[in-house]
């Protein structure tokens, strides 16, 4: 039903969206949703050139939404929704106007479970979202050694530069903005430089 992406392929369609108010649902096991924060946080704020919060639904939906309007950050992380029962995936669908706070969006992660609920709890919010949720599982990221030199060489040949020239401009804070930048560090296992880009 949903489309089956990889981290790298949900972190280009997080930078290559329009700049406007769109939120995006991915689902995931439960015990990974941390670590996917995590991963995303530095390469979403380099590459979409904002600020990223994480906020936590585990007070329920007001206060949510609560926390969402008093965000200085522009791209929000929600997240800890999976305690939420039926009434709180209505008092969402209700005050989902205000999850346009003159920010960029951001990414709802939920598990399988939890999004059934909001399917039939949040219909009208789950109408603006659209096609916009996607199916994440942490294998789906895992690359054989041979599946990370076909991409780099990919890389190599779209981009026209060498694994030294992108680890340089890395380092000098000289890195294209381009999301395959921070996807060709993350497989060259030098996801820690994308923090100099800061």
């Amino acid at each position: 039903m949903y489309e089956l992406i990889s981290l790298s392929q949900l972190l280009q369609k997080i930078i290559s969206r329009p700049d406007s108010n769109i939120w995006m649902v991915l689902l995931t096991n439960p015990d990974d949703m941390q670590s996917i924060i995590d991963y995303l946080q530095d390469p979403v704020e380099i590459f979409n050139e904002c600020t990223t919060g994480n906020i936590s639904g585990e007070s329920g939906a007001r206060n949510l939404i609560q926390k969402i309007s008093e965000a200085l950050e522009k791209y929000l992380f929600l997240w800890e929704l999976e305690a939420w029962e039926n009434s709180e995936w209505k008092i969402f669908d209700a005050l989902r106007s205000r999850l346009d706070k003159n920010k960029k969006g951001g990414l709802i992660i939920l598990s399988d479970r939890s999004n059934s609920l909001m399917l039939h709890n949040a219909p009208n919010f789950v109408s603006w979202v659209g096609a916009r949720t996607f199916y994440l599982q942490k294998d789906a990221e895992i690359l054989t050694t041979e599946e990370c030199d076909e991409r780099i060489d990919a890389l190599q040949e779209y981009l026209g530069k060498t694994n030294d020239e992108v680890i340089t401009l890395a380092e000098n804070r000289q890195l294209p903005t381009d999301p395959e930048y921070a996807e060709w560090l993350i497989l060259l296992n030098r996801g820690d430089l994308l923090e100099r880009q800061k």
